[in-house]
């Protein structure tokens, strides 16, 4: 174990990350949220049985499984390399992987997962909190890697 605050942060977050997302899906489903509908946004209901932009339709259980095989590589990773001073990978690779472990939650219970945030301003597929955290996770975590490649290429 490479930093044990940086493993407890990991696992603690990423569980706090999991319920704060599954707390929006179900706050999603109540009627008087359904009824949010404004020029930036709407709750809507899409059961995705697929992945991103509905790819692999009817593939839940393999992607559930490749999801948490990805958590697992990543916190192996987490517990052999990351100290907690790498703030910005940690918090990426928690988002990331919350969001996984999310969606292959609902893509084992239910053989989807349930997408209801509707972008009105511009034509995008509907998506989930667990998707957010995904991309926000991807996101800093490619932010941190070209960071750390203009600290390393300065000297």
């Amino acid at each position: 174990m490479k930093d044990k605050k940086a493993c407890i942060f990991y696992f603690l977050m990423t569980i706090v990350f999991l319920d704060f997302g599954n707390q929006l899906r179900k706050i999603s489903h109540i009627p008087y949220i359904q009824n949010i509908n404004n020029p930036i946004f709407s709750i809507s209901h899409l059961n995705n049985s697929g992945s991103a932009f509905s790819m692999f339709q009817n593939q839940a259980l393999i992607l559930a499984i490749l999801g948490v095989l990805i958590v697992l590589f990543i916190a192996v990773q987490v517990f052999r390399n990351i100290t907690f001073e790498d703030k910005t990978q940690l918090l990426s690779l928690t988002l990331f992987s919350a969001g996984t472990i999310g969606n292959a939650i609902e893509r084992f219970n239910n053989g989807f997962v349930v997408d209801y945030i509707r972008l009105n301003f511009v034509n995008f597929p509907i998506f989930n909190a667990f998707d957010i955290m995904i991309c926000v996770g991807i996101f800093l975590y490619c932010l941190y890697i070209l960071l750390d490649f203009k600290k390393v290429k300065n000297g």
